[in-house]
Order: structure tokens, then sequence, then C-alpha cells
């Protein structure tokens, strides 16, 4: 008798097991799409919970294509959401793309990110900020997280770098380069703070922090290169009086 009971809970267990395993992706979407934010659109999904891929994720005006994920299951027996993520295609510099490995707290609900790369236009990024000047620009942003933990308002860690390799900008007579833009990200209490390496044709000496509700300062100077065209020159001129290095103060 006792071995009979023995063997039906191991059946269960399995047969749980195996159902949770094999439960689509689609199906586990459907059950939770009341607990998903309203703007949010997903596409058609494949695969399964642990294994799938998305076809196109529509959010806040930004889209997503061709996100895949791949999930640990035993870590959940230790209260954690573990796996790496894809989305994007490398090679059209017009997609978001990237990858990373994250893990999330069941419990304290933390996010953590390592070996993560995020890939994405310069217009995307102006779009997001308010510059002093009107600026028509592009390139491609490549964000590299050796890690990120997520607090309030942002991150309780954070160490990376981000970079364009070559940003194009538009003057009255055609586009010209600036070339290479980089800085390294750190976390300062709680907001993303960039600092900038001042290594640039534009001699840009920043210090940036993303504060809460998408507040976004800048404080530095700028001193561009002699070989810039005289309108980029002039432009800095309206960001006020050079000091006698010859630096524009840029406050935004």
């Amino acid at each position: 008798m006792k071995k009979t009971a023995f063997l039906i809970i191991i059946f269960i267990i399995s047969f749980i097991v195996f159902a949770v395993i094999k439960t689509p992706a689609a199906v586990a979407i459907n059950l939770a799409s009341g607990y998903l934010p309203k703007d949010l659109k997903l596409g058609q999904a494949s695969g399964s919970v642990w294994q799938g891929r998305i076809m196109q994720l529509h959010y806040q005006g930004e889209q997503i294509n061709n996100l895949s994920w791949d999930i640990s299951g035993w870590a959940l027996f230790t209260g954690q959401l573990t796996g790496n993520l894809k989305f994007g295609n490398v090679r059209d510099t017009a997609d978001i793309s990237g990858r990373g490995d994250f893990n999330y707290g069941l419990f304290d609900q933390t996010v953590s990110l390592t070996d993560a790369t995020l890939r994405l236009s310069v217009e995307r990024a102006m779009d997001r900020l308010q510059l002093p000047l009107p600026v028509k620009a592009k390139g491609r942003v490549i964000v590299d997280l050796d890690e990120f933990k997520s607090g309030v308002p942002y991150c309780d860690a954070l160490n990376g770098e981000i970079a364009s390799p070559n940003i194009d900008v538009q003057g009255l007579s055609g586009w010209f380069s600036i070339g290479p833009l980089s800085g390294r990200l750190s976390c300062k209490s709680g907001d993303v703070a960039v600092l900038v390496d001042p290594d640039n044709r534009l001699g840009l000496e920043a210090d940036a922090v993303l504060k809460a509700n998408l507040d976004f300062k800048v404080a530095g100077f700028i001193k561009p290169d002699a070989t810039l065209p005289k309108e980029v020159h002039d432009a800095a001129k309206f960001l006020g009086r050079a000091d006698r290095d010859g630096r524009y103060p840029l406050n935004f």
C-alpha cells in the first residue's frame, strides 16, 4: 500500500513538472496578460515557457523584434528566476538589439544583469533627450554592462560603458562626422551616471546624470576641434562665454 502511494505521488509530481516544462509560451503569456502593462503589445509567441520566442514586442513607442529567452528552472527552487535574453538583429543598425544574462529575485523583486549588451540608433536615443540646441544626428549607440542591479530610482550597482563608434551630424552644408564618443557608466545614489571620455573631436568633458522621472542633467565643457566645420564652433557660442582655455560651458 505504501509502495503504491509512493508511486502515485511520484507520478503526480512528474506529471506536474512535465506539464510545466512543456507549457507553450503562448499559453503562459495569455494567462499572464492581466498582469502585464496595458501599453505592452506582444506578437506571436512560440516555444515553451523555459525556451521561447516572441516575434515582436511594442512598449512605449519602441519595438523589439525576435525576443528569445532561455530560463533555468532549477534556480526557481532558490527563489530566483535566472536565464538569458537575446533580441533584434545585430547587423541591422535601425533595429534595437542586444543580449544579456539576467536574474530576478522572486521575493525582493530585484533585477540583475551581467555580460549584457544593448545596441540602438543615435536617433532613438536623442528622441528621449531634451537638448539645448536642435540637432539632427545619426549613428549607433552601444551599451555594454558588466554589472547592473536595480534600485531606487534606477540602480544599486552599475558598471559598464556607453559608446558610439561614429556620430554624423547634419549641418547647413550637409552631413559631417564628429567621430566617436564614449563614457563610463556608474551608479550614484540610485541615479545612472555617465562620465564622458574627453578624448573626442568635440572636446566634450561632461558628467551626465539620469535622475528620477527621466530628469537628465549634464554639466561640463565643450571645445570643438579646429577640424570641425565653422557652424559647430558658431553653435558652441550659444552655450555661453568661453573660458580662458577656449571651453564653452555645457549645462542642461
